[in-house]
């Protein structure tokens, strides 16, 4: 029996979302807020794809369909396994980070303060963008808080892309940045960011940017209080992760997808876009400034490496040996 490259790149896909689910994420951090997520959008999808043939007024919608689907039901299959896997290897993040706090306490934001203040910048990051961006920092609130939906919407997009090879490629991107930065790394560098590093250290350094987050951006104090509220009650919200910068990361990531589509105005949309949600990581005090310079680096190393993965995958064949069938014995 032979089986498509291709093929085994969804396999690979597949294979890290139940590998993730090993881990030894404690019950009380695990949930399904985003299976259930997937589980209610599936039949939207699925509407869709039935209403395709009458929203392009064919003549024939149900022979379209039944043809379309003959077609390209391997194609659908392989979507919604990827688009389930992507779901569990999400979920699983979200537990490791949850979890942070309780497996590794917190250690590294001294090292980081001092790493900005003194190494790259001779100063706290967050008054270099305040100096600069101040004047924005409603609009930069706003962009911020969208990347839940850009964060969404771009594992929607990857999942159910025509394009096989670029939809494995940032499936294994995404489940990455999920999984090794901001589960395994996060938990080696536990870290909670300038906007909380009074809370846990005592350090009042960021007093000033906490009073100047209070008249211009109270959304950010409010969140940092709920998020250290329910630290022993975790919520969908919950989790506490300076280093590396997921936002930064994702936002990287969707940087890519879009320059992958061929029209410059998506890839200067793309990468302004990130920049705005590094400045933003530092303007609002969520992450410091070398945050964002370890995590996007990575993710483009790993664009990269799983770009030349699939390039060796397609057009290939892989040989699998079934087991051969039991002779049977001639009664006698």
């Amino acid at each position: 029996m032979k089986i498509r490259g291709i093929n085994i790149g969804y396999l690979t896909v597949v294979a890290v979302a139940l590998i993730a689910l090993l881990a030894p994420v404690p019950d009380n951090n695990r949930g399904n807020a985003f299976i259930n997520l997937v589980l209610l959008l599936t039949p939207v999808f699925a509407i869709f794809f039935l209403l395709r043939p009458v929203i392009a007024r064919n003549p024939n919608p149900v022979s379209q369909l039944a043809a379309d689907f003959r077609a390209h039901w391997p194609k659908v299959v392989w979507a919604g396994a990827l688009y389930l896997s992507l779901a569990m290897s999400l979920e699983v993040f979200s537990g490791i980070k949850k979890s942070i706090p309780f497996v590794m306490p917190f250690y590294l934001d001294p090292f980081l303060v001092e790493l900005d203040r003194k190494i790259f910048f001779g100063t706290d990051p967050w008054r270099i963008t305040h100096a600069l961006f101040g004047w924005a920092t409603g609009q930069i609130v706003w962009l911020y808080n969208a990347w839940h939906m850009v964060h969404i919407g771009l594992a929607v997009w990857v999942a159910f892309s025509f394009n096989e090879a670029q939809k494995i490629r940032f499936a294994l991107v995404l489940q990455f940045t999920w999984l090794f930065l901001g589960g395994g790394l996060a938990m080696l560098m536990a870290s909670v960011g300038p906007v909380m590093v009074g809370d846990f250290f005592g350090d009042r350094s960021f007093d000033l940017m906490l009073a100047v987050l209070s008249d211009q951006a109270p959304s950010v104090i409010l969140v940092k209080d709920t998020l250290i509220d329910t630290m022993d009650n975790p919520l969908l919200i919950s989790g506490i992760s300076a280093m590396p910068s997921i936002h930064v990361a994702i936002s990287v990531a969707a940087a890519l997808w879009l320059q992958q589509q061929g029209s410059r105005v998506l890839t200067v949309i793309g990468w302004a876009y990130a920049a705005v949600i590094y400045i933003g990581s530092i303007h609002l005090g969520w992450h410091y400034a070398t945050d964002g310079m370890v995590s996007a680096p990575l993710v483009i190393l790993v664009w990269w490496l799983a770009g030349k993965y699939v390039d060796w995958l397609q057009g290939r064949e892989f040989a699998i040996a079934l087991p051969a069938p039991v002779a049977e014995q001639e009664p006698g």
